[in-house]
């Protein structure tokens, strides 16, 4: 009996031991994971920063394009591809013309005359008054439509803003969006700035893309960043800087987004 007694708590203690190892094996690799996801997200972070410093440099030779090309940086817990694109290279949805926006839409896929609708519906967003373009929207067809909120009759505070236009869609506003800006202050596109898809999309059509500019250089730019750590995990942001090199302040962040929504990975 004491023999048998004995057997089975060797039995119990080996299990116990087993489970414990196992347990301390998947906590070990869980914060192992959230090490990497950290530098990772630091690495990120760290080329965005990197970028603004090469916006600063003085010598405009010496300085990074502007075109959205990729750098790549290494560190030594991982790498970082980084992007800088001028804003005036992206579809200002704040003073886009309406032939702009429907050009954009149609070869994002929308016909009409739900195209019709979506731009003069984006018009009624963004202009101060409550006056209804012809197949625009206004306060009372959002609440036709059962939505909770209404037009903003101002200026999009964010391209997320864009994804509540009445007639827009989760699909259209994804193929879109890594298209748009809401800082560049421009009506027109800079081809030489744009992405491939929009350059294919707008070259044809001069009018369109060659008027609406202030002289001078940009201050605005959007950066993007893919970190890869060396352990394999990755990270990716997406911010918008206001470069002052003469001021007090030589930058300003006027958005910040994480995960990234990368030009690279769209069907454009």
């Amino acid at each position: 009996m004491a023999l048998v007694v004995v057997l089975w708590l060797l039995v119990l203690l080996t299990v116990i031991a087993a489970s414990h190892a196992r347990v301390v094996r998947t906590e070990t690799r869980l914060a192992s994971n959230h090490v990497e996801a950290g530098k990772a997200r630091g690495l990120a972070e760290a080329g965005a920063y990197h970028a603004i410093i090469e916006l600063l440099v003085r010598d405009a030779e010496q300085r990074w394009p502007v075109d959205g090309s990729v750098n790549r940086v290494h560190y030594d817990d991982g790498s970082v591809a980084i992007a800088i694109r001028d804003a005036r290279g992206l579809v200002d949805i704040n003073r886009a013309p309406a032939a702009m926006l429907d050009k954009i839409i149609a070869a994002a896929g929308m016909e009409q005359p739900q195209r019709k609708a979506l731009v003069d519906a984006t018009l009624d967003w963004r202009d101060r008054d409550d006056l209804k373009h012809l197949n625009g929207a206004e306060d009372d067809d959002y609440r036709a439509a059962g939505l909770k909120w209404a037009a903003r009759d101002g200026p999009f505070r964010s391209i997320e803003e864009f994804r509540y236009v009445l007639g827009m869609t989760n699909a259209l506003f994804e193929r879109l969006v890594p298209y748009l800006t809401v800082h560049s202050g421009q009506s027109g596109v800079k081809l030489e700035y744009a992405p491939s898809w929009l350059v294919n999309v707008l070259a044809e059509d001069q009018d369109i893309t060659t008027t609406g500019f202030t002289t001078g250089a940009s201050s605005t730019y959007h950066i993007t960043t893919w970190a890869t750590s060396n352990g394999g995990s990755n990270a990716s942001l997406d911010m918008v800087v206001l470069v002052t090199p003469t001021s007090p302040q030589a930058y300003r962040i006027l958005s910040w987004r994480t995960p990234a929504r990368s030009i690279r990975r769209s069907t454009g």
